[in-house]
């Protein structure tokens, strides 16, 4: 008997920048949530960025796999929460 669910399907050829949008999209709601809540913005930023590096760790040495995107560097989270804060649409 065959299952054909159980075949794996083959890899999306934008996969990377589908998760990166992912990922991004949730750190804006995340930092929503984290202004409606009364957090700063430096306290929003030090969590967001905390659970980022969490979720990146241990990087993975071979290229490509399991590598934190420069999108999703400190920097980048801060300008995000940034934007987020200063747009007052929480």
């Amino acid at each position: 008997m065959t299952f054909p669910w159980l075949q794996p399907s083959a890899p999306v050829a934008d996969g990377p920048a589908h998760r990166l949008a992912a990922a991004q999209r949730e750190l804006r709601e995340r930092s929503a949530l984290l202004a409606r809540l009364g957090l700063s913005v430096a306290d929003a930023t030090a969590r967001l960025s905390a659970r980022v590096a969490w979720d990146y760790d241990p990087a993975s040495t071979a290229a490509g796999r399991h590598v934190r995107p420069a999108e999703l560097s400190d920097v980048a989270i801060a300008k995000l929460v940034a934007d987020v804060y200063a747009s007052k649409r929480y």
